[in-house]
C-alpha cells in the first residue's frame, strides 16, 4: 500500500469512528433535549387550558394512575383504548384540580428520521474528512514519490544523476541531502579509483627504480666508496651509476622531475644514454654533450635530466666533475685545512637546448683528493626532505651535518648526514609526499 493509501485510509477510519461517536451523543443529546423541550411546552398548555376550562365551568379529568409531579402540573404514562390512537402510549399531563392533556407518543418514523438525518451528517463529514485526507496524502506523498523515483535512477544510471526535489521543506531539504551523499560518493569512488592508478603507477615506478640501482659498489684501491638512499613515497626516476672505464671510476647522479611511470622511464633512458656515452666518449663533458642531443629529442616538455659525473683517477687522486644542471653541490672535505668547501661546475639540465648552448654552458673542474679528503655527493631529494610545518632540510642543514661527520672519516659521514636528514624527515600533514633521497660519499683513505 502506498504511502497517500495508508495515510488516507487511517485519517478516514479514524475520521469515522469520531463521527460514529460524535452522532451517538448527538442523537442520544438531541432526543433528550426534545423530550424536554416537548414536556416543557405541554406543562405550560396544560397550565393555561386548565385556566380556561376553570373559566369555562368544565370538570376535571379522572387521574389513571399516580405520577411525577413539577411546576404543578402531574404527568403519568398511559394507554389509549379507544379511537383511532387505541393501543398507542401516551402521558397524561394535568394541573391538580384542573384540566388535562391525553399526549401520544411520537410516531417511531420521527424518531427514525431523526437517527437517519444524523447517520447522514457523519457520512457526509466522514466522506468530506477522506476527501481532504486523499488531497493531503497524496499532496505530500507525491513529492516523496518523485524523490523516490531519483534514488532509484541513480541506482540504475549512476551517483552522476541529477536529484531534483520539490514539495514541503522537509523534503526538499532531504532532496539535498541525498544530492549532497551522491555527490560525496562519486567523489570518493573516484578518488578510490585515483588511488588505486596511483598505487599501480607506484608499485611499477619502484620496480623500475629498484632496477636502476647499482648491484655493487666498486672499491678502487685507495679508495672508500658509500651510498645510501632514503626511500619515500613518490617514486621516480632518481638514480645514481657506478661504472669502471680504464683505472677511472666514475660516479654518476641524476635526478629526474617527473614522478611515478613516467619518470622512471625517463631514468631508464638517461641512464643508458650515459652509460653508453660515457663508455664511447671518455671525457665526462662530451659524453653529457651526446646525451643531451638524444635526451632533447625523445624528452617530452616538462620533464628534466639532471647529471652530476664524477670521474675518480684511482692512481693519482685526481677527481673530475661535471654537472648538467644538478642543484646541489658536491661538498669537498679538506683533511688537512679542516674545511668544507662547495664544488659546483657550471651547466645547464639535460634535453632543454639542442647543443649549441648546453656545450657552450658546460664545463668540468678539475681537484685533487689527498689522503684523508672525501667529497659528498646528494640528490635533490635530500635537502627537500620535509620537516615540521613542510620546512624543508635544506642545503645549509646539508652542509652543517657534513662538517660534522665528514672529520670523522667516510663511514661515519654515510651514517651521521643519513640519520640527520631522517631525523628532519617529520611530516605533519597525512597526506604530505617524502621524495627519494641519494647520498653518496667518496673518501680517499688516509696513509697508513
Amino acid at each position: 500500500m502506498s504511502l497517500a493509501s495508508r495515510f488516507a485510509l487511517v485519517t478516514s477510519v479514524g475520521l469515522a469512528v469520531v463521527m460514529a461517536l460524535a452522532g451517538w451523543m448527538l442523537l442520544t443529546k438531541s432526543r433528550e433535549l426534545v423530550d424536554q423541550t416537548v414536556d416543557s411546552t405541554l406543562r405550560t398548555a396544560a397550565r393555561a387550558q386548565t385556566e380556561r376550562q376553570r373559566a369555562e365551568g368544565e370538570g376535571f379529568l379522572e387521574r389513571a394512575s399516580k405520577g411525577d409531579a413539577r411546576d404543578g402540573v402531574g404527568r403519568f404514562k398511559a394507554t389509549i383504548r379507544e379511537g383511532s390512537f387505541a393501543g398507542r402510549g401516551a402521558h397524561a399531563y394535568e394541573v391538580e384540580g384542573g384540566a388535562s392533556i391525553l399526549v401520544p407518543e411520537p410516531d417511531a418514523r420521527s424518531r427514525e428520521n431523526l437517527r437517519g438525518l444524523v447517520v447522514l451528517v457523519g457520512v457526509l463529514v466522514a466522506g468530506a474528512g477522506a476527501a481532504l485526507a486523499a488531497w493531503a496524502a497524496n499532496s505530500a506523498a507525491g513529492p516523496l514519490r518523485a524523490l523516490v523515483d531519483d534514488v532509484q535512477a541513480l541506482a540504475r544510471r549512476g551517483l552522476r544523476h541529477s536529484v531534483k526535489a520539490h514539495g514541503p521543506r522537509e523534503v526538499v531539504l532531504l532532496g539535498r541531502a541525498i544530492s549532497r551523499m551522491a555527490q560525496d560518493l562519486l567523489e570518493a569512488r573516484e578518488a578510490e579509483l585515483e588511488l588505486g592508478v596511483r598505487q599501480r603507477e607506484q608499485a611499477v615506478a619502484r620496480e623500475v627504480s629498484e632496477a636502476l640501482r647499482p648491484q655493487s659498489t666498486p672499491e678502487p684501491a685507495g679508495w672508500t666508496i658509500l651510498d645510501a638512499r632514503l626511500d619515500g613515497s613518490e617514486i621516480g626516476g632518481s638514480f645514481h651509476e657506478y661504472l669502471e672505464l680504464d683505472g677511472r671510476t666514475v660516479v654518476v647522479l641524476c635526478d629526474v622531475t617527473g614522478e611515478g611511470v613516467p619518470g622512471a622511464l625517463v631514468g631508464a633512458t638517461a641512464r643508458a644514454f650515459l652509460r653508453a656515452a660515457i663508455e664511447r666518449e671518455g671525457d665526462l663533458a662530451a659524453a653529457l654533450a651526446r646525451v643531451n642531443r638524444d635526451l632533447h629529442r625523445d624528452l617530452q616538455p616538462g620533464l628534466a635530466v639532471t647529471a652530476l659525473c664524477v670521474a675518480l683517477h684511482s692512481s693519482s687522486g685526481r677527481v673530475e666533475v661535471a654537472c648538467a644542471g644538478h642543484q646541489v653541490a658536491p661538498l669537498r672535505w679538506s683533511e688537512a685545512r679542516g674545511e668544507l668547501e662547495p664544488v659546483h661546475p657550471e651547466g645547464i639540465a639535460l634535453g632543454f637546448d639542442k647543443g649549441p648552448f648546453f656545450e657552450r654552458s658546460l664545463e668540468s673542474v678539475e681537484l685533487t683528493l689527498e689522503p684523508g679528503d672525501a667529497l659528498l655527493l646528494a640528490s635533490t631529494g635530500l635537502v627537500a626532505q620535509p620537516g615540521e610545518g613542510g620546512a624543508e632540510w635544506g642545503e645549509d642543514a646539508l652542509r652543517a651535518s657534513a662538517r660534522r661527520h665528514l672529520a670523522r672519516g667516510p663511514y661515519e659521514a654515510i651514517a651521521g648526514v643519513q640519520d640527520d636528514a631522517q631525523a628532519h624527515r617529520v611530516p605533519q600533514d597525512p597526506g604530505q609526499t617524502l621524495p627519494d633521497a641519494t647520498l653518496v660519499v667518496v673518501g680517499r683513505d688516509a696513509t697508513p
